[in-house]
This record gives C-alpha cells, structure tokens and sequence, in this order.
C-alpha cells in the first residue's frame, strides 16, 4: 500500500516501510513488553520533541476540567 502510493516522495516512503518493519518486529517479538514504561517513555521524549504543542495541551485540558467537561 505505501509502495504504491504514487503522491509520497520515494524518502518518506522508505521511512514508512522501515517504521511498519520495525512495528511488526515488535509485534512478534518473545520479550515481555512493558506498555506503561513505553507509553511514559513515548509522552516525555514527545514532551521535549514539542514543549509548545504539549503545553498547549496542558491548558487545554485544565480549562475543560475547570469548566466540568
């Protein structure tokens, strides 16, 4: 599907088929996955990635909460 995609310059589709092959690697592996470490590792390194976009989030979030949503 991502090979065929005739609008996708050739460099992002390398890096999306290396992404879907590092994916499935994951998937069949035999380790114990930790989904929690993963996913806390996951959030702080797209934290540091993008401090405007989660700070934005932030405020976000704490308004709806104040305001009962």
């Amino acid at each position: 599907m991502v090979a065929d995609a005739g609008d996708l310059p050739e460099a992002a589709k390398a890096k999306l088929l290396e992404l879907l092959d590092q994916t499935e690697a994951t998937a069949n592996s035999s380790e114990p996955i930790s989904s929690e470490g993963q996913l806390l590792s996951s959030v702080q390194g797209f934290e540091a990635a993008h401090p405007e976009a989660t700070g934005f989030m932030n405020r976000l979030a704490t308004t709806l909460a104040n305001m009962g949503i």
